[in-house]
């Protein structure tokens, strides 16, 4: 029986893990307070050195997006918003991958919309030094992406840390005159969408090993 279940395990865990262990595609959903999206993302390999260990480049976003603050429905995602690395990186724990988008920003006067477009399949490490949050999917400054209707978003992890509030997201929502018309600052949940294929995988692969069990039991 325990070599039963050692052979579910390492099924699931060969599907939990291939998607993420190698650049491709990511399926998400996100919502909360009245902002919600869903799509896929295209990540790669990052080269930029200096960002963090595990982090994936993320190079491409399409799906759809939604604030019903904001009346918007279902407005196409078209892309992100290229990097802009500063000419002098930030010091770690900053990624180096860290740009700014040219968007007053409601927390920091003075400043732009903070992002860094990268993916973190195996959580986020800490990326500010005055800040402990870490583990989301995406960093504290997030993926900058592009709407069909001239809109910007920028989607970030706010992370958590031992004692602290449940990991949540934030989004800050620009409008075509690069004015921030939503800052929420957290609230929002950012989950993975199971690809069909690998549904299907773990579905075949559990029915081959309870097939293999119940023959072990007949010779038995």
């Amino acid at each position: 029986m325990k070599q039963h279940l050692l052979a579910v395990a390492v099924v699931v865990g060969l599907v939990a893990t291939g998607s993420a262990s190698r650049a491709g595609t990511w399926d998400f959903r996100f919502s909360g307070a009245g902002i919600s999206g869903s799509g896929q993302l295209t990540y790669g390999p990052d080269t930029v050195l200096g960002d963090p260990v595990g982090a994936f480049a993320i190079t491409g976003m399409t799906g759809l997006f939604s604030d019903s603050t904001l009346g918007l429905t279902d407005v196409a995602i078209t892309g992100v918003v290229p990097i802009a690395p500063l000419a002098v990186p930030k010091d770690a724990p900053f990624p180096a991958s860290f740009s700014t988008y040219p968007a007053p920003n409601p927390t920091h006067p003075g400043e732009g919309i903070s992002y860094t477009n990268l993916f973190y399949p195996g959580g986020s490490p800490i990326a500010c030094p005055d800040y402990p949050g870490a583990g989301g999917y995406l960093d504290v400054f997030g993926v900058m992406f592009t709407l069909s209707n001239g809109y910007i978003v920028d989607l970030w992890s706010n992370g958590t840390w031992p004692g602290g509030p449940p990991l949540s997201y934030g989004a800050a929502v620009i409008d075509p005159t690069n004015t921030v018309a939503r800052y929420q600052n957290d609230g929002l949940m950012l989950t993975a969408v199971p690809e069909p294929g690998s549904l299907l995988m773990l579905g075949t692969g559990l029915v081959g090993v309870l097939s293999l069990g119940r023959r072990i039991r007949r010779v038995a």
